[in-house]
Order: structure tokens, then sequence, then C-alpha cells
């Protein structure tokens, strides 16, 4: 018996000396379909045995298995609970919150090899802003589940990744993949995250791609969920906060047809607060619930005629169209009457209800006009939320009226001065009416005389130029131009990124031209729908810019067609040689822009103003044309 056991125990040992010397070609992991020859097999081992990515019935990883966006999401969940980041009393109150909106969407609560974790890590996700729920609409098509892309997973990897780490990823960014101009904009510095994480490489497959827009497998998410989990391991975590916010994550799929996450939605209700300050409305909605709006990149329209800002009051209908969570147009279905001069006098409340004041407006020196004023009437001074007891004698106002009662008074005190962009032309020597669209998108309208001080500008100021306006008492005493409104395309030749960052531009006719930012910059991808920061910008990118109050105030990149040919007639109002392009009026009063192709025929330089031309062309956007062919057809 004793040499029996010896005899057991020396072939266990030659056993295991075999399998040594043979090398590790032969040895199998926990996973059956998985041999530790196989390049990523360190990888899944540590995730198998984490439990992070378990196995399937049979012991099978399944490594060339196509991943789905919903299995990343959970991947991601369980590496960070793994990491002893959640607690799971935390957790159940996070999935609770959020479990309603993703039953709705049809999302299975089990999914396998993961079990129940589905609802917690999408709730996860969305709590901490790795993921919108809009994001997750596309999770799943009918009962089908979507494959994600290359990109779109990476980019979620990296948006978890930074709810512990915290760091600025805005910066300049120039990836070394042959095909990173397939890499949106957004994506970019999510997916350079990664690579300086040591997470992914950046050099790309044997041609040096990224390819973002393909499929992966279980093999290549167990790699960069291996890298997520020893990153989160590595050093002390930051505790997570859920007001982050971000771009959205996924791009259109390939698997479900085009995509795109503009919600637009109607809102219609009654006016129950205007705040003049922000720009903002309170609105009572059909639906019963008061939702506040702001309405600062919103174009009002008052009876379908062009109003501003100024135009709403307490109690008017409106329907607003919102998208993207903001609002672009505010419609208006009442259009009040108006009424302007000279405050005189503001009485003492009048009666027993302290809540009425009436208000003596001089129209001219013979005539005088006497409105109600309330409690609740809209006062804006200069531009600013105001008090009807603040007005003084002498104030220019404007008195927006139903019956006798003012429902909102525009005033302007002895000394104001505002940027805008004129709405009309200025004979300096004449004088004329003088309209001016001010930085907030409200319109002031008054008289220039001949005794206007102009600096800055020519024999004439033109539809379209920048200006700065001196009032006193609301009447014009200086009007300095400060530039022209326009629309360039070219090239990012420079980007100087400082407290005021400015933007150098390589034009269509070789020359450069630097902008500075305004405040209200708006910068777009190709197709406007996402905005992108500065540090997404590269150099040698195409890009149409809007040139406005305080410089550039939009900005999109590339040079869009946006519509077939089409043609207008238009008078020729301004040449600006610099950029080669045409500022002109179509027949609407609209003004336009109207640039010319590289190798065209036409030049800005052979034309004048105040011809009527005929122009064909195709529409780059809005009120931005490209010629194809110009006609003359008088001066």
């Amino acid at each position: 018996m004793h040499f029996k056991n010896k005899g057991l125990i020396h072939k266990a040992m030659v056993l295991m000396l075999c399998v040594m010397m043979i090398g590790n070609g032969s040895i199998v992991l926990a996973a059956s379909d998985v041999s530790s020859s196989f390049w990523a097999s360190t990888q899944i081992d540590s995730v198998v045995n984490k439990n992070i990515m378990p196995l399937y019935t049979g012991n099978n990883f399944k490594p060339d298995s196509v991943v789905t966006s919903l299995e990343v999401v959970t991947a991601i969940y369980r590496t960070v609970k793994a990491a002893g980041l959640l607690d799971n009393v935390q957790m159940g109150t996070i999935t609770t919150k959020h479990e309603a909106d993703i039953k709705a969407l049809g999302i299975p609560q089990m999914y396998a090899p993961y079990d129940s974790d589905v609802y917690s890590a999408i709730a996860y996700a969305l709590e901490y802003n790795i993921l919108s729920l809009d994001e997750v609409k596309i999770f799943i098509s009918g009962s089908t589940l979507t494959n994600v892309k290359k990109v779109n997973a990476a980019v979620l990897i990296s948006k978890a990744l930074n709810v512990y780490k915290q760091e600025n990823l805005n910066k300049i960014i120039l990836l070394s993949y042959k095909d990173s101009a397939e890499i949106s904009l957004s994506a970019i510095k999510y997916v350079n995250f990664l690579i300086e994480k040591g997470i992914i490489s950046n050099k790309g497959d044997s041609e040096g791609k990224f390819n973002p827009n393909s499929t992966i497998n279980r093999t290549l998410l167990a790699v960069m969920i291996d890298g997520l989990s020893k990153e989160l391991n590595t050093e002390k975590a930051v505790q997570p906060t859920t007001e982050t916010t971000d771009e959205p994550t996924t791009e259109p799929s390939d698997d479900t047809g085009t995509v795109t996450f503009e919600a637009e939605k109607i809102v219609k209700g009654t006016v129950k607060a205007v705040n003049d300050g922000d720009f903002s409305v309170t609105v009572s909605t059909t639906a019963g619930r008061d939702e506040i709006y702001k309405l600062d990149e919103a174009k009002v329209a008052v009876v379908g005629a062009l109003g501003s800002f100024n135009d709403i009051t307490l109690g008017v209908n409106i329907v607003l169209t919102v998208k993207n969570g903001v609002v672009t147009k505010a419609e208006l279905d009442k259009k009040l009457q108006t009424v302007e001069g000279k405050m005189v006098q503001l009485t003492d409340f009048i009666g027993t209800t302290q809540s009425r004041r009436s208000i003596k407006i001089a129209i001219n020196e013979k005539s005088n006009e006497f409105r109600s004023v309330y409690n609740d009437t809209i006062v804006t001074i200069n531009g600013l939320p105001a008090k009807a007891t603040d007005l003084k004698p002498g104030d220019r106002v404007i008195v927006l009226y139903e019956g006798y009662d003012a429902k909102r008074i525009i005033a302007y005190s002895e000394n104001y001065e505002f940027y805008g962009i004129l709405g009309n032309n200025i004979d300096t020597k004449l004088g004329s009416d003088v309209s001016i669209t001010m930085e907030s998108g409200n319109i002031f309208k008054g008289t220039s005389k001949t005794i206007v001080n102009y600096t800055g500008g020519s024999v004439s100021y033109k539809t379209g130029d920048i200006v700065k306006a001196t009032l006193k008492f609301g009447d014009i005493v200086k009007l300095e131009w400060i530039g022209q409104v326009k629309t360039v395309v070219g090239k990012v030749s420079g980007i100087n990124i400082k407290k005021s960052p400015e933007l150098t531009v390589t034009l269509t006719t070789g020359k450069d031209e630097t902008y500075a930012f305004s405040s209200k910059a708006k910068l777009l991808n190709e197709t406007g729908d996402n905005s992108i920061a500065i540090y997404d910008l590269r150099l040698d990118q195409e890009v149409t810019i809007d040139i406005g109050i305080g410089g550039i105030t939009k900005l999109q990149l590339g040079r869009k067609i946006v519509a077939e040919p089409t043609g207008f007639k238009a008078t020729i109002s301004q040449i600006v040689d610099s950029s080669n392009i045409l500022l002109v009026t179509d027949e609407n009063n609209r003004l336009r822009t109207v640039t010319f192709p590289v190798g065209s025929i036409y030049k800005a330089t052979n034309f004048k103003a105040g011809m009527v031309v005929y122009i064909d062309g195709k529409a780059i956007a809005d009120t931005i044309f490209e010629v194809i062919k110009i006609t003359v057809q008088s001066e």
C-alpha cells in the first residue's frame, strides 16, 4: 500500500513536470474556449476572476462574440462595483429613481451572462452622466439589442473613469491614427484620455487605424475593461458627483439606421412671469404645470411678424419650440398697442387696493397720454429689470398697453451706451430713422440727427454694421462704428487659447484674419447639432464663422451645403474685399451673405453696391449662399 501511494505521487509529479515543459500553450483558463496562448488571455482571466465579465453556460467566454451597448454599460458598472466604489444601499436608491424610465424603453431586466445587474448598471450611468436617457433608447431596436461602435464603447469607459479621476480633458489634441478624422470631435478627448491612461494604443491596428465605427468583440471589451479596473485601483478615487454634464456618447448607429438626439417639442401655455434679467419666462402650460424657459436664443414672432423679447407680457398666449433643451422660437398671439414719449410723472397709488398708479407720458410739447400701471407691470430701464418707481422724469418710455392698462414699460435714462447691429442704412449727413438689434436680441428704434457724433465709420453706415450707440434720454447722440457683421469660410491656421481666446482663419482668398470670441459664441460640429469646445478645434479644419458683436458669435465645422441649387433676386449693399463676399438684401428685405467658391470666375470686386443681381447658388447655412452663377440686372 505504501509503495502504491508512492507511485501515484511520482506519476503526479511527472505529469506536472510535463505540463511545465510543454509551456503555457496548452494551459487552459477557467474559460474553456480561451487558451493561455491567446493574446488577451491575461486580461480575460482578470475580468473573469473578478466576476466583471462572467462566463456563459459551459464555461465559455465567447471571445469573438460581438458586444452590445448594454454589455459595455453593464461591464463598466460591475468594474466600478468590484473596485469598491459603489455602496449597495446607495445603488438601491439610484436604481429605484431611474427604474421606471428604463423599463418604459423595453430594456430587459436580465441579460446573460450578467444576470440582473442591467437596470442597476443603466441607472448608475444615468445618475453619473455617463449616459443620457436618449442614448439608452437606441440600446434596443424592437426586441433586438444593438451592437456598440468602438468609439462609443471607448467614450463610455472614458467617461466612467473620469467620474473618479476628474481630470480636465479639454486640451489641444492631435491623434496619430490615420483615420482620426472619422472620430467625432465630441469623442476625441475621451479617446485621448484612454490613450493617456494606457488603456488603448495610440498606434491603432496594423494599418494605423482606430476604426471608430467598427463593432468590437468580447476580447477587446475585456482588454479595455481590465484597463479601467486597474486605473480605478491605482489611486484613491475621488468621490463622484452627479453634477457633471457632457456631450451625448452615441453616434448614429449602423444597426438601427440614422439616429439623432434632437429632441424637439412644442410647449403651449400662457405667460405667468417674465424675467428680463436672464430673458426667461414662466409658462403655465396646457398640461397644468409651471415651467421656466430661457429665450435668449429664441426668435420671437408676434402674430406672425418679427418681434422681440420686449413684446412678451403677462397673460399672453405663447407657443415655444424647444430643440435639444433650447428654445428656438416663441410665438405670441397678441400684439399690444404702443405709446411712446417722455415720462412726466408717476402718481401714488390710486384707490384703496394699493395696486394701481397712473403714468403721464409727454408725446410732444402739447400732448400727454395717461396709462394705468400695476404692481405686476413689467418695467425695464436701459434693458435691465426695474420697478415703475425707478422711472425718472425725462426718461424716454415706450409703453405697451391693452385698453388703458400698461403691460410693459421700456425706458431709457439720460445716459446709456450699448452695442448692436444696424438694421438699416444711415446717411450721416442727412440723418434718418435708426433700427439697432441689441446684443440681448431686443430692437432699439430711434432717430439720428445731423448733429450725431459719428466716429470710426465712413460717410454712411450700412445694414449689418456693428455699432456702439450712446443715448441721452433715448436719443442717439453718438454712434461709433465697430465692425461689420459677416460670415467667412476658411481653414483654421491658428488657435490662441488665453483669457480672451482668438482664432486665426485662412480665408478662401488666401488672407489670414484673426477674430476674438464673443461672450455668447456658439461652437458647433459639422451637423450643427452638438456643441463643442475651443479645445476640440484642430489646425487645417475648414470652418464657417459668423462675425458679430464681440467677435465670433458662431463657428461651425465644415462647409456643408444644406440645400439644392436655388436662385433669388437681391440688391448688393456692401462688398467685403478682405473676405471675398457680398452682403445683399433680398426682395423680402432679408440680409444675406454671398460667398464665392475657390476657382470661381466671379469675385466680390467685380460688383458694386447698389447693383440689382440674380444669384444662382447653394445654401451653406440659413442666410449664406455660395454662388454658382450671378447675373447683373441693373444698378
